[in-house]
């Protein structure tokens, strides 16, 4: 696995470097700003990015301008988010730099004192897998709502999103519910729009990053932590 580190202070440049290295992946270049960051990213093509969302005191999203940038000229390279400030908005900047998420990633940088979650998560987004960080999930759950969206569902409906809760996939909750894919599919489009999360321009229906939107959805409007 190859990785290039956007990073502009240096002690966390070199720990993670260092600290990657131990785990035999392999860091193939680092910078500290953002043009420095797609320079060394267009020479290595690394595997995953790994960018912090402040690079300079002028900016708040000079990483994030990154990812987007990275993400719209090589689309193959996976992005890792690693940042001391896990807000809500910039998770959302980041799940829809394009319709569909994949090999996308957000976590807090305290996760340098966890190893293996660090590397789990760098597997993940190699993977094409969608990583967030605990945090960031408990505070879109913990958003106050004026109303319960839970409310515009069918009883079938909120049996179909709590299956999805529950993280199975389309295949077993139609095994769970004796029915079609297909059927499972049209149901989640519908409970997607119900639940104000999509629109009819939206053509992937299995999105990841829909599917953990309509769970923390779901996990909000039944009360659950």
């Amino acid at each position: 696995m190859r990785v290039v580190i956007v990073e502009d202070q240096g002690f966390y440049l070199d720990l993670l470097a260092d600290a990657l290295h131990g785990r035999g992946i392999d860091v193939v270049g680092r910078a500290r700003t953002e043009a420095e960051a797609l320079a060394v990213i267009d020479e290595t093509a690394p595997d995953i990015a790994v960018v912090d969302i402040r690079l300079s005191p002028a900016r708040d999203d000079d990483g994030l301008r990154v990812a987007e940038h990275v993400r719209q000229r090589y689309p193959e390279i996976a992005l890792l988010v690693l940042s001391a400030y896990l807000e809500p908005a910039y998770a959302q900047r980041l799940l829809t730099i394009e319709p569909i998420p994949r090999a996308v990633g957000y976590l807090g940088k305290e996760r340098l004192g966890n190893l293996d979650e660090l590397v789990h998560a760098f597997t993940a987004v190699d993977r094409g897998e969608v990583v967030l960080d605990p945090s960031i999930i408990g505070r879109l759950m913990a958003r106050p709502r004026a109303a319960n969206p839970l409310d515009s569902l069918t009883p079938h409906e909120r049996r179909v999103l709590s299956l999805v809760a529950e993280g199975r996939s389309n295949r077993r909750i139609a095994q769970e519910l004796n029915t079609k894919i297909s059927t499972v599919e049209r149901q989640f489009t519908v409970i997607a729009a119900k639940l104000g999360l999509t629109n009819a321009t939206d053509l992937d229906r299995s999105s990841v990053n829909l599917r953990v939107l309509a769970t923390l959805t779901y996990l909000r409007g039944t009360g659950r932590r």
